[in-house]
This record gives C-alpha cells, structure tokens and sequence, in this order.
C-alpha cells in the first residue's frame, strides 16, 4: 500500500511538473482527467521548441522518432521485471518496427505537442534505475534462507521475486517509480496522438490522416499499461507471499516449541522420579546415620564407663603397689640400720632384734619395724656406742 500511494504521488509530480498551454489547433478535444491532461501538458515542447509555421524540420521530426523508440525500448526493459507471458512482446516489436517507418507527417503530427527532450530525460533516468537494479540483482542473487534447527522452515517466494529468512528481495521502490514514470510518459504521448488523430483536419488539413499514428502508440501504450501493472502485481505478490509465510513460520516456530515443551515435560517427569528416589535414599541415609549414631554413643558410654572403672582399679592398684613400696622401702631401710647397727657393735655382742625379722614395714602397727638406731647415745651411733643390746 505504501509502495501504491509514493507511485501515484511521483506519478502526480511528474505529470503536473511543466505545464504549457497547448497549441491552438489541438484545443478541442473531447473530455478526460486532469491527470492525463497534466501528463500530455508534462511532455509538451516549450516555447523556444515550437516552429511557428507548425512544419518541423527532418531533424526534429527524427528526434522525436529516436525518443519514441527509446519509448518502446524503455518498456521493453521494465517488461522482463514483470510476471512471464504477461507482456506482447511481438506486438511491441512490432510497434517498434511501424515507428521506424512512421511517415514524416505523422511524426510532425506528434512533433506538435511533445517534446523530444522530454521524453529523452525522462526516459534516461528511468532506464538508469532499471540497470542499476540489474547490476544489483546480478550481484547479490537470493541463494536460499539460513540453515534452521529443524526442516521444513518456510519460504517466502512471489512470482517475480523472493524472500527468505534473512532478507526480501522485492522490486526497489525506485524501480516501480521509474516504471510507473515510464507508463506515463507512453500516456502522454497516446493522450496527444488521440487528440492528434480527433484533430486530422486542423493539423493535415481535409484528406488527412493519423490514425496508424494512434494505433502504434496504442499499442506502445498497453504493453507498458501491462508491464506497469505487473510490476506493481510482482509487488504485491511478495508482500502477499511474505504475510503469509509469516504466519507459516509462526506456525512451525510454535510446533517446535510445542515438541520441545513436551520433551521438557518427559524430562520434568523423570527429574520429579529421580527426585523421588533421591528422597528416599535421603531418609534411608538419615535413618541409618541415626541408628549409627545411637550406637556410637551406646559404645562411647560403655567406653567411658569402663575406663572409669579401670581408672578406678588401676587408682586401687596404683595405692596398693604405693603402700607396698612404701612398705618395702621402710623394711629395707630399717634392715640397713640393722645392718649399722651390727657393724657397730663389737664383735662377740652382735645381736640381731628380733622384731626386724618379723616386721613388714607399715609405716604403723604392731608389725612396724624398729629403727634400731635409736637407742644410740643422745641418738647418735658410734663405734662401741650403738646403744643397749636386745
């Protein structure tokens, strides 16, 4: 739509863009729209182009020959933009052949209201377009969308052009303007040539006649009334196609995500099971570490009841072994004094007391052993003074 409305307002500009009054012997002609008017008026020579005696000479009418067959060759280009088969291709040949044996007056009939240098620039900026796009196509040829991740990923293809997943390759907008510039000015020139054909009797006088004039430019006229429509069709299509594709595309993203979001479910479900045994085994482990738990401090009570009780035998033991070492200490210090005692008593009045041999060493008691060195002298043993005998 976008496309549609820029075309009919260049269309527009173009055609109201030089006005000039027509001249005199075409100014009654039969009723059309502005539109047109405004396009015959866009092609009409000016002032410094017209010849006042209204006969131009063969130059200007050979000029006008070359631009109507620069006309025909411009809509030739712009038909092998436009959908197969839809363009008379012979018709325009031939058309094209009738121009290049058009009689001069019929030419000087159409020299009347167009200008050749109009149509020359218009005619070359609108065939520079068309090859710029060539060069263009040539170059950067639509080789296919990028690789998906699952087949099937739709296309967008029209009947002129394509599309795929990275770009459109669409007719440019500069190229349906120079064809719809092009359509116009074969509408110009076929306004004029029916005024000129309506008008035979003002231009040729009585017997004349431009009506094989008008048929060639008719036929001009609907090869490119066709060429335009059909770029415009081609336009259209791919707009048509890529909408569609769109939705295609859609669909297949959803079925993808459908399938994966089922995957995800089957994966949801086995985690939930695995989770399920993971708990499981949890409880098993805290159960277990539980009952272990009990037990190691059932055997560290034991353990700790029982080194109290051999903490307590062994402090038993330990008093036991202490008294008797006391014991065996005290016996065998008390028999080293007897020992003395003897070495210091003179030979012949050694005696032994008694009691030290029936003693035991507690430190009290009746089986305490005597220190037999105390009954020396002011508790002093000598030589011959080791005390009173037994």
């Amino acid at each position: 739509m976008r496309s549609k409305i820029l075309t009919i307002a260049v269309a527009l500009c173009f055609a109201g863009g030089v006005l000039q009054p027509l001249s005199a012997q075409v100014s009654t002609k039969a009723p059309r729209s502005a539109s047109r008017r405004q396009a015959v008026a866009g092609l009409a020579p000016t002032a410094a182009e017209q010849v006042p005696s209204g006969q131009y000479p063969t130059q200007a009418l050979e000029e006008l020959r070359a631009e109507l067959l620069n006309l025909s060759d411009s809509v030739q280009e712009f038909a092998d933009l436009a959908p197969p088969d839809l363009v008379d291709s012979d018709s325009l040949q031939e058309a094209r052949v009738q121009i290049q044996q058009m009689p001069p007056q019929y030419l000087n009939a159409l020299r009347q209201g167009i200008s050749p240098s109009k149509l020359h620039n218009r005619l070359q900026l609108a065939r520079t377009a068309v090859a710029d796009y060539r060069k263009t196509a040539a170059a950067t040829k639509v080789t296919g969308g990028a690789q998906r991740d699952t087949a099937g990923f739709p296309n967008a293809s029209g009947t002129c052009s394509s599309a795929n997943g990275t770009d459109v390759k669409r007719i440019p907008t500069g190229v349906v303007i120079a064809a719809d510039v092009v359509f116009f000015i074969a509408d110009g020139v076929r306004e004029f040539a029916q005024d000129a054909c309506k008008q035979e009797a003002v231009i040729l006088g009585e017997g004349g006649n431009t009506s094989l004039a008008c048929i060639i430019v008719d036929t001009v006229w609907i090869v490119a009334k066709a060429v335009d429509e059909g770029i415009h069709f081609c336009d259209d299509d791919l707009t048509g196609a890529v909408i569609d594709t769109n939705y295609a595309r859609l669909d297949h993203i959803h079925n993808d995500l459908a399938a994966v979001q089922g995957t995800a479910n089957t994966i949801d479900s086995h985690l939930t099971t695995v989770d399920g045994h993971l708990t499981t085994v949890n409880n098993q482990i805290t159960t277990e570490f539980t009952a272990l738990d009990t037990h190691v401090t059932n055997v560290d009570n034991h353990v700790a009841n029982e080194f109290t009780t051999l903490s307590g035998l062994v402090t038993a033991l330990v008093g036991n072994l202490s008294a008797q070492v006391t014991a065996s200490t005290n016996k065998l210090v008390d028999g080293q004094k007897q020992i003395m005692k003897l070495e210091l008593t003179p030979d012949g009045q050694r005696q032994i007391v008694p009691a030290i041999l029936s003693c035991n060493g507690a430190p009290s008691g009746p089986t305490t052993c005597p220190d037999v060195l105390l009954v020396c002298s002011a508790g002093k043993c000598s030589w011959n003074n080791a005390g009173p005998l037994p």
